[in-house]
């Protein structure tokens, strides 16, 4: 392998550009740089992403038998166990008769691993895998194994593996000292806290449930609060004479909570105050806004005065990350307040999916207030309606005054747009392959191609409100996440089912899908002589789809966190990691959509 096609792939890895690792390697691979550690990093990357199946083609090109028992056959042997451990543990949850066979195979890659490199890492997984599948004689061989195995390093990985031994010789008390430790080394590794949990709830077993308590997530807390009242609203709400009382009773709630991953807006007032508080413990913040910066400093921050926009800068400053749901103008629409509100819900229950922790909503809201779009009150209510723990600091509480009744008007309002926008789900689809695709069957590509995206499209329960196509690009328009989710889904089906052979194409052409959900502009095409729609959203969702691997479906962290906000029974969004969209339209964090069962 070329060195500087190996320090690439090395560096995508690092970075978790798992996506752009795989296309890396793809791309050597095409080249004829077919070495074993070029299929190696894409199974890894595959892997990664959740795409087992793929992964597992591109490990079985490597002949494990020829490698030399050096390091890098420990690691192929490691991952050949990692794979068939996932495999298990879908067979597992899915209650089919071959998760045992999955556990033996993980078993025996584990075992052929620590037999090359002597590590507890193979040795303490092939224990606990044996555990689960009956065997305790081998289970207590490995685990004694692991607990023998030299140290190589004294890092937070190699305290959970000597735990999980431990766990697994039926010494709980002293397991829970070692993961102790563990997650003290690990400090804010919150992914790596997340998978010693992962391992913990696999085993299953009561002993492994309570030493979660020892290695704890830090809890999500998503927060939406009411802004300093502005000096022309008639009905005191949230004065500025109020603001240590809110201060503090935040900073309670907060202590009380412990570590803490904080997502919200930075609007003047309750926004601001959450991240200050979070920000001056050394803890994470997420800042979701609306719209271009500058609009929303006029539109939320700058009439509560100077100081307020110097403290909006810090905490921007400050944060661990800033998200513009929307790149542009606010234009007076306040369907983008609402984007951003369904981005910080979705954000925050994505990340305590990824970090198995547990997710909640703190409000600094007066009850009685008036639902506005993306508002406080109707935050609230769409976390209570979903079943989540909501928490509220009550503003009328603090003032010493009975709630009341609290009117729209109390407010000055925003001036409205005159085309006002609307959240839709984008989804782009092409054929992998197709300008390769020999002239004579073009008649036939249409019938098969075409045909089956309209006989899917017929067969939705929740129709799309706009397609178009042009060649082999889709283009369709829906009203909701899980619909764009639930077409996404059944074209992949209906594409996997093609003979693509029958027109020229290669039997594994598979078909591309993005999706993101963004406000855009409806309008009236008068060339179509329909209505379709327009705007920045639109480019990302199409820059998105010549980036998506052939026969998956990627999706922006836009549409993933809009998807769960509204429904996380049906679908799972898989985390790929971050990479440049098409025609420099700047990085994406994407996601990958497969069904809750698949």
């Amino acid at each position: 392998m070329e060195t500087h096609a190996q320090d690439g792939l090395r560096h995508a890895l690092d970075a978790g550009h798992n996506a752009e690792a795989l296309d890396l390697a793809r791309r050597a691979v095409a080249e004829g740089a077919d070495a074993p550690e070029m299929r190696y990093a894409a199974a890894l990357a595959c892997a990664r992403m959740g795409a087992i199946t793929e992964a597992d083609a591109w490990l079985a090109r490597i002949d494990r038998e020829r490698l030399a028992d050096g390091a890098f056959a420990g690691e192929v042997w490691s991952l050949a166990g990692r794979i068939a451990k996932e495999r298990y543990a879908i067979a597992r949850g899915r209650g089919t008769r071959d998760a045992d066979g999955f556990a033996r195979m993980a078993i025996a890659s584990y075992q052929r691993a620590f037999a090359i490199n002597g590590a507890a890492y193979p040795a303490v997984n092939a224990a606990t895998l044996a555990l689960l599948t009956g065997d305790a004689p081998l289970s207590r061989t490995l685990a004694e194994q692991a607990l023998a195995a030299p140290a190589t390093s004294n890092d937070h990985w190699r305290c959970a593996s000597i735990g999980e031994a431990l766990l697994a010789l039926g010494r709980g008390d002293e397991a829970r000292a070692h993961y102790h430790d563990a997650h003290r080394a690990a400090g804010d590794r919150y992914g790596d806290i997340a998978s010693m949990r992962r391992q913990l709830r696999l085993i299953g077993t009561p002993a492994a449930l309570a030493l979660l308590a020892a290695v704890p997530a830090p809890r999500i807390v998503a927060f939406s609060g009411h802004m300093i009242d502005h000096r022309e609203r008639a009905l005191a709400r949230f004065p500025p004479d109020l603001e240590p009382q809110v201060d503090a009773a935040i900073r309670e709630r907060l202590a009380a909570i412990g570590p803490a991953i904080g997502f919200a807006q930075a609007a003047c007032g309750s926004d601001i105050l959450f991240l200050e508080a979070l920000q001056q413990n050394g803890m994470q913040t997420h800042v979701v806004l609306p719209c271009a910066k500058a609009d929303f400093i006029t539109a939320s921050v700058g009439f509560a005065g100077p100081q307020w926009v110097a403290r909006f800068e810090r905490v921007l400053a400050n944060a661990t990350r800033v998200v513009l749901a929307t790149e542009e103008p606010f234009l007076g629409d306040d369907i983008l307040f609402e984007h951003a509100a369904n981005l910080i819900d979705g954000m925050a229950l994505l990340r305590a999916r990824e970090l198995a922790a547990e997710p909640m909503i703190l409000t600094v809201h007066e009850p009685g207030s008036t639902e506005l779009l993306g508002g406080t009150a109707a935050t609230a209510r769409a976390w209570r309606e979903r079943g989540n723990e909501v928490e509220n600091i009550d503003l009328a509480s603090l003032r010493g005054r009975t709630v009341r009744e609290l009117r729209e008007s109390d407010a000055p309002a925003s001036p409205r747009s005159a085309t006002p926008r609307s959240l839709q789900t984008l989804l782009f689809a092409d054929v992998s392959g197709f300008s390769r695709m020999p002239e004579q069957y073009t008649p036939q590509f249409v019938a098969i191609f075409l045909g089956a995206c309209k006989r899917v499209l017929d067969a939705l329960p929740n129709p799309a409100v706009d397609a178009n196509t042009r060649g082999d690009g889709l283009f369709v328009v829906f009203d909701a996440p899980d619909h764009a989710a639930e077409f996404a889904l059944r074209l992949q089906d209906a594409m996997a089912a093609l003979d693509w052979s029958a027109i020229g194409l290669p039997r594994e052409t598979g078909v591309r899908i993005g999706l993101h959900t963004g406000p855009v502009f409806k309008t009236f095409d008068p060339v179509m002589g329909k209505a379709t729609y327009y705007g920045t959203h639109v480019n990302r969702a199409a820059r998105l789809e010549p980036v998506v691997q052939p026969a998956h479906i990627f999706a922006t962290e836009a549409f993933a966190a809009s998807l769960i906000a509204e429904d996380d029974e049906h679908y799972v969004c898989h985390y790929i990691g971050t990479m440049p969209l098409a025609k420099h339209f700047g990085d994406a964090r994407l996601y990958r959509l497969v069904k809750a069962d698949g």
